[in-house]
């Protein structure tokens, strides 16, 4: 038995390098994984997760915006652990 089997954990910014790299870490050690985009409708934000081994049988992914209040309440419910890696984006360009 993996030492992470049944445990359900979160990571936040998991279409991130360091929260990606989490997201693979966790899975080979058997954790049931509930990860966290900006935008799960974008292949290009996803698809590298859903490639990875027990993505399809443990991984759930979940829009979620560090800028919209409430949108992680959900996702953490239930959890384990959490580990935040997500950072807010805001862009504010007047004259690029």
């Amino acid at each position: 038995m993996s030492r992470g089997e049944g445990k359900v954990v979160c990571v936040t910014g998991a279409s991130g390098y360091i929260g990606s790299w989490l997201v693979k870490l966790l899975l080979e050690r058997g954790y049931i994984g509930k990860a966290t985009v900006r935008d799960s409708s974008d292949p290009k934000k996803t698809d590298h997760l859903l490639a990875l081994d027990g993505a399809k049988e443990r991984l759930h992914l979940f829009k979620a915006n560090l800028l919209e209040e409430g949108s992680f309440d959900a996702v953490i419910d239930g959890c384990e652990r959490v580990f935040h890696t997500a950072s807010p984006v805001i862009v504010s360009v007047t004259d690029p």
